[in-house]
């Protein structure tokens, strides 16, 4: 009887026991989901990185074409000022900094207007305030049989480390950044309808000459353009503002 006691003694004890809690572990998939929040947070996109591809049209084995005489240099009151680290600067006459802003790499050589080409890829130079792209793309003639009058006060740098043609327009203090087709050491040409890149290295079996319509870069160039400025907000004293 003793040992059927304590036999039932020890089975009510254990019976009225709480339960030990198993141990908690942290959900698996909590540190992937915001490492990749802290790196954009930590490398913020640069200019050139959000730039889209284009469509580049390849054109294997296609011949040389003659490279018409570029049209005239512009001048004016602005001052675009490149040093050789790919820094940018666009002082008007007043001395009033439009634009500052750095290239991907370093400059390797430069054009103005629609194709003149530059003597060194950084300097001084001069450009003018009423060029074409200054009054938008209702300045352009679409389909003229020679569009690079109309590309009059624009600068082109094509550097060293990110294969981008780097534009920028002074009179609006903006630039963009065009990504180049596959390949390195790029020969640029403007010719009459169309821009034409050509790679001295690609893969085996790649094209090494590529085109683009001037008309196909009409949207990057109305980047160029001034923007118009935001409406201006109302207040309670003033809901409809004038302007």
């Amino acid at each position: 009887m003793r040992l059927d006691a304590l036999f039932l003694t020890g089975t009510a004890l254990a019976a009225q026991a709480p339960p030990v809690p198993a141990p908690s572990l942290p959900p698996a998939s909590t540190a992937p989901a915001t490492a990749p929040a802290q790196e954009e947070r930590r490398h913020p996109r640069l200019p050139w990185e959000q730039s889209a591809p284009l469509a580049w049209q390849p054109e294997p084995g296609a011949p040389a074409r003659e490279t018409p005489a570029p049209p005239e240099a512009s001048t004016g009151p602005l001052r675009a000022e490149l040093a050789g680290d790919g820094s940018l600067r666009v002082i008007d006459g007043r001395g009033l900094v439009r634009l500052q802003a750095g290239l991907p790499g370093r400059p390797l050589r430069a054009w103005r207007d629609g194709g003149v080409p530059l003597s060194q890829p950084f300097g001084t130079w001069l450009f003018p305030m009423d060029s074409p792209l200054a009054g938008g793309l209702g300045n352009l003639q679409w389909v003229a049989p020679d569009f690079r009058p109309y590309l009059r006060g624009l600068l082109w740098l094509l550097e060293d480390g990110e294969a981008f043609l780097s534009v920028a327009h002074p009179a609006t203090g903006r630039i963009i950044h065009l990504p180049l087709p596959p390949g390195r050491v790029f020969a640029v040409r403007f010719l009459a309808e169309r821009l034409e890149i050509r790679a001295d290295e690609v893969e085996k079996g790649a094209p090494r000459q590529w085109s683009l319509p001037w008309i196909a870069l009409l949207p990057r160039l109305a980047d160029l353009g001034p923007h118009p400025a935001p409406p201006k907000v109302g207040t309670a004293l003033s809901p409809f503002p004038n302007g």
